[in-house]
């Protein structure tokens, strides 16, 4: 007994801390991510539908199109940035039919619950494919249980859905006809951020991270993709520039690594700062903050922006007719191609500065693909329907919470009991840290916002049109802070809410009590679900880290495929190879730090986890130098001897991911691993004194080196045997 005591306690310290740093997470308020512009657009919309509610007699058809309405932009404010039309029209389809689907099975409980059970395992599926199908998810199962609670025939439950999209679609009509009178000024701005991004990345040091550059060009990508985008000729030049900014983004990053190289290699000029390469890069970075300004409009900036391309290509003519090393590296092919992308800025920003009038903009068709990135985000629910997935088992979690919560709630005497359900179904998420941290929100929202229901009711005593006010006007608070503040927003809600329920039902206090009480309990049931079956994030942390393997092995297959045969790959195709691994190295981080701040008996191994990051960031920003050298225009031999260490290579990374597949259920098994250090040797010694091939060597030495580090990180057998470089 004596000996049981100290090892419980020792058990439990993780857990609490861990819980402890949870629940801190839920104070988070980050003040710069507030838009009181964004909030009152999404606040709008659930005003008005209130309004033609009651004005023509309804009030219960505006409740609940306001309701609609309401959760439609919480699925936009929940992360902030442009709404996102499409997955904010397909929430309100999927809250109409689970409203429909939940009155017509109403009144046979057992089908009710079963129908229930699936909703819910559905729901918590759609996890997989990352935000949006969360909150897609969560929103039908809070339809099935809010709204269709109901039990009505077909044509009542038919009618009861069509309020509920209405009031969804509303959102979704609003947001798409006030985008469009200054179409370009949004996408100027994020365009001309993304400049702002790559110039900051061109004066950075060579360990900089790339994410920020790389983020703030998907933003702008994104930004020209909407199909209810309007626009003038300007567009199209907005579109080229944002792919020049991918193109300048993959430069800098290999201009960076071939310093890093010389710098290891103790060549002083990649450290002096006063260095033809650095005068250049410093040059670069200034260029692109003048083009920043110039695509927002600023004509004094076209000047600035010509007379830095000009003094680039001058410093970069000077250093290619000198460095030795750097022809050793190719970093005088790299620079004179930074230069000319900075000459092809110059020549389009100006246009992109000049906007049309309403006249002359039209609409543009779809640029992105939905059919391709349906039949992607099928493949990823179909993957994680297993007991082996975080996400598969989240979701059984919730098929057996929220039909036992909605059984106990129909047995309590508390008055819309249906908040436990949704309390309980809310609470829920796939890793330890978010729900504990969302349940502390949600309490801490809940009861904030029945203090703020509570001090309005007592003293304005609202009725009519001044509700309708002040729902409105929490709606505008809750919108603005959301994405600044889950538990902040959240407490202006559940204020909204009461006073939403209040025009047909005008009991205030007693509404905001029991909106507080049955939260509460939701919440507990959620935890104490979760507590029972947790899901522990090292398991989807090492396969994060696996797809993060296996998407640099495509992209390294791709790269040496080309460098092998001597053709040119097609530009599209290695530009989605190369942002399928940044995406999954996003993931890859942010899972590996969910799970680093769990309980430190469930976390990943944090040492193995991040020599394996750094080892990937090796062989990734390699494998963007040589991509850049087999995608230039000059003419390329095939090199068939390059053919057996590409072999090799893939197979130790085919051996890696296999590995991390199987963590943490079994250790990596002894295995032969195949000698990628000797294919390189013996590469090299056939390679002779060719300058070009001896450029390639140079990366191939980097990238074997990668490789064998990244084996070593997975914890393979002999992969620690290369020490070399």
């Amino acid at each position: 007994m004596t000996t049981a005591s100290p090892q419980r306690s020792t058990r439990s310290t993780p857990t609490a801390a861990a819980v402890r740093r949870a629940v801190r997470e839920a104070g988070r308020f980050d003040r710069k991510l507030i838009s009181f512009d964004a909030g009152l657009l999404a606040a709008i919309p659930v005003a008005c539908v209130l309004t033609v509610g009651i004005a023509i007699g309804k009030p219960v058809w505006g409740v609940t199109m306001g309701a609609g309405a309401m959760l439609v932009g919480i699925a936009w404010r929940l992360t902030g940035g442009r709404p996102p039309l499409a997955v904010m029209a397909t929430d309100a389809v999927g809250m109409a039919v689970s409203t429909f689907v939940g009155c017509i099975t109403g009144s046979v409980t057992g089908l009710h619950i079963v129908v229930l059970c699936l909703w819910a395992f559905m729901g918590g599926l759609l996890v997989a494919v990352g935000n949006r199908g969360g909150v897609i998810g969560n929103q039908a199962i809070i339809s099935f249980v809010v709204f269709g609670r109901f039990s009505e025939d077909a044509a009542q439950a038919l009618g009861l859905a069509t309020l509920v999209l209405t009031g969804g679609l509303a959102q979704v009509a609003f947001l798409s006809i006030v985008r469009w009178p200054p179409p370009l000024r949004g996408q100027r701005a994020a365009t001309a951020g993304a400049f702002r991004a790559l110039s900051s990345l061109a004066a950075a040091s060579d360990d900089a991270s790339t994410l920020p550059a790389a983020q703030a060009i998907d933003g702008a990508e994104a930004s020209l993709a909407s199909p209810t985008l309007f626009g003038d000729a300007a567009i199209t030049t907005l579109r080229s520039l944002v792919n020049e900014a991918f193109r300048l983004r993959v430069q800098l990053m290999a201009i960076h690594a071939l310093l890093r190289q010389l710098r290891a290699a103790g060549i002083a000029e990649a450290s002096d700062e006063e260095s033809p390469p650095r005068r250049a890069l410093g040059i670069c970075a200034a260029a692109l903050d003048a083009a920043a300004q110039a695509i927002e409009g600023d004509a004094g900036a076209t000047q600035r922006l010509e007379r830095r391309a000009a003094e680039l290509d001058a410093t970069v003519q000077a250093y290619g007719e000198g460095g030795v090393e750097a022809a050793a590296l190719h970093l005088d092919r790299r620079l004179a191609a930074l230069a000319g992308q900075v000459r092809a800025v110059a020549s389009l920003a100006p246009a992109a500065g000049k906007g049309g009038g309403l006249r002359s903009r039209r609409p543009h068709g779809r640029t992105d693909q939905p059919l391709q990135r349906l039949r992607a985000d099928l493949e990823q629910v179909r993957a994680n329907i297993s007991l082996q997935s975080p996400v598969g088992r989240h979701a059984l979690r919730l098929a057996v919470v929220v039909p036992v919560a909605a059984l106990l709630a129909r047995e309590l005497p508390l008055e819309r009991s249906y908040w436990i359900v949704v309390g309980a179904a809310t609470a829920l998420r796939p890793e330890f840290g978010a729900t504990f941290t969302r349940g502390a929100e949600r309490a801490l929202g809940t009861a904030i916002g029945v203090g703020i229901a509570g001090a309005i009711a007592v003293i304005l005593h609202p009725a009519g049109g001044v509700t309708v006010v002040i729902v409105g006007a929490l709606a505008w608070a809750a919108y603005s802070v959301f994405p600044a503040s889950f538990a902040a927003g959240f407490a202006f809600i559940t204020a909204m809410v009461v006073f939403l329920l209040n025009v047909i039902s005008p009991d205030t206090l007693a509404t905001a009590a029991h909106r507080l009480v049955d939260t509460l309990i939701g919440g507990a049931i959620g935890l104490a679900a979760y507590a029972l079956w947790p899901t522990w994030a090292h398991s989807s942390a090492w396969q994060s880290l696996a797809d993060l393997v296996g998407s640099e092995r495509a992209y390294l297959s791709g790269v040496l495929g080309a460098a092998v045969s001597g053709q040119r790959p097609p530009d599209q195709r290695m530009r989605t190879l190369a942002r399928r691994a940044r995406l999954d190295r996003t993931t890859a981080e942010a899972t590996v730090a969910r799970s680093l701040s769990e309980p430190t008996t469930r976390q990943i191994d944090a040492s193995q986890s991040q020599r394996a990051l750094a080892a990937m960031r090796r062989l990734v920003q390699t494998a963007h130098v040589l991509r850049l050298d087999v995608q230039d225009d000059r003419e390329h031999r095939p090199r068939p001897a390059l053919e057996p260490l590409r072999g090799d290579i893939d197979e130790l990374l085919g051996e890696v991911e296999s590995s991390m597949r199987a963590r943490p259920q079994a250790d990596p098994a002894p295995r032969e691993l195949p000698d990628i250090r000797r294919q390189y040797e013996s590469l090299e010694r056939a390679s002779g004194s060719d300058p070009d091939s001896h450029a390639i060597l140079a990366q191939l030495d980097e990238m074997v080196d990668a490789a064998n580090s990244l084996a070593a990180a997975a914890g393979l057998e002999g992969a620690e045997e290369d020490e070399h470089g």
